[in-house]
């Protein structure tokens, strides 16, 4: 057993940490304690000198418990758990840097041990000058740990990650827009500042973040460069030069999670999603004209949507087709072969992301697109989904298809 006076506790647990000394735990119910070597016992709600910065003292438990974890490697979370099922007090994130860096031996002084509280409770006399302060906080672990003087850059990095090391990580929607005196039009503006290249973070790296958006930039040219390239054998090229509109077909049906004429123009044209069981369609041509600009070639281009598919008098002209998944509708097409008919027609299921895809879409070759139930704001990426995946079958050579 320890005797009072001879053993600071904070020194022992500083030597255990730094030698990768083993201490135990003990715990019978509610007293638990830490078994240095020598037999040396001490309980964990033993008071310690070392004051945090919210003015509180950590008692050996808390100390010990925070520093076990770093150093096996846990997560925040788990340490948390730990703390809670001992019933020790937690470590606050602002005082983690001064505990590591003390106990495990990189500074061999720190401001957070209270001299006084310390004198009193091991009948030491505290440090009585700053001299003998100063000469503590000069000593190094090892001569051969000194460091060249850093550069600018260095510096910089530096200062940002002490910086992020008290910042929580944004890894919610809600935590993004929960920072103070931030709009919503502040973010949009720095996030395009950032995708023209105008904008360098603190700590960040001007050439390295003009690289990566060259490089970005580089591919959309190469790919827009390439569309061009098909685009002049194309079948959509085939559709400009005779100025007729593609056609696609949409269910006449109104169903809940798919498209119909009732709102297949707000969806495709401006991205949002809406019920068709609570619009009306008072068109009596049954049909519906929208124009969108295509992404990889530029180009603008009108569709004609329809839901009739025995008014159709020239089938070259029919692009893609929404599908429900029921067998009779392939009756409306010419050819009923589904293996033929979607190699020239472009087919598409939409329905919502948690139903289950029906056994005849999984045996046609269609693209699902999934909708969210509730968030509408995700409905503008499965419309460009839709749009690239039209687009890229529309750049197919016009004689293949023609072929086919």
């Amino acid at each position: 057993m320890f005797r009072k006076g001879r053993n600071d506790p904070l020194e022992l647990l500083r030597d255990h940490v730094i030698h990768h000394k083993q201490i135990k735990l003990r715990s019978k119910n509610t007293d638990h304690r830490l078994l240095f070597d020598n037999n040396i016992e001490f309980k964990c709600s033993t008071e310690t000198a070392w004051k945090s910065k919210s003015g509180q003292e950590y008692t050996l438990g808390a100390l010990w418990c925070f520093l076990d974890c770093h150093l096996q490697g846990l997560e925040q979370k788990n340490y948390r758990k730990k703390a809670l099922d001992l019933n020790f007090e937690q470590v606050f994130k602002a005082d983690n840097q001064d505990i590591i860096e003390y106990f495990t031996g990189k500074v061999d002084y720190t401001d957070c041990i209270n001299a006084d509280k310390k004198a009193s409770l091991y009948n030491r006399k505290p440090l009585q000058n700053n001299e003998d302060i100063e000469q503590a906080s000069l000593k190094k672990v090892k001569p051969d740990q000194e460091k060249e003087p850093l550069t600018e850059k260095e510096f910089n990095l530096k200062v940002f990650d002490e910086i992020l090391r008290f910042e929580k990580p944004i890894t919610t929607r809600n935590r993004l827009f929960r920072v103070q005196d931030r709009t919503f039009d502040d973010i949009l503006k720095t996030a395009q500042k950032i995708f023209q290249g105008q904008y360098v973070g603190v700590g960040g790296d001007e050439e390295e973040l003009q690289q990566i958006l060259g490089t970005r930039i580089q591919d959309v040219n190469k790919a827009k460069q390439l569309s061009s390239a098909k685009l002049s054998y194309s079948v959509l090229n085939e559709f400009i030069k005779s100025k007729d509109k593609p056609i696609i077909i949409v269910p006449q049906i109104a169903e809940l999670g798919n498209i119909c004429l009732r709102n297949v123009q707000q969806f495709l044209e401006q991205g949002q999603y809406l019920d068709p069981n609570g619009l009306k369609f008072t068109n009596e041509s049954r049909s519906v004209q929208i124009k969108v600009k295509l992404r990889l070639t530029d180009i603008e281009q009108q569709f004609l949507i329809l839901d009739t598919p025995n008014a159709i008098t020239n089938w070259k002209r029919v692009v893609a087709v929404f599908l429900r998944g029921s067998t009779y509708e392939l009756r409306q097409f010419p050819d009923q072969n589904p293996n033929q008919l979607f190699k020239n027609i472009r087919g598409y299921h939409m329905k919502f992301e948690e139903e289950k895809v029906k056994d005849l879409i999984k045996q046609w070759n269609v693209k699902v697109l999934d909708l969210h139930r509730s968030k509408r704001y995700q409905d503008i990426d499965v419309v460009n989904a839709f749009w690239e995946d039209l687009e890229a079958f529309l750049l197919r050579p016009a004689k293949l298809s023609q072929q086919q």
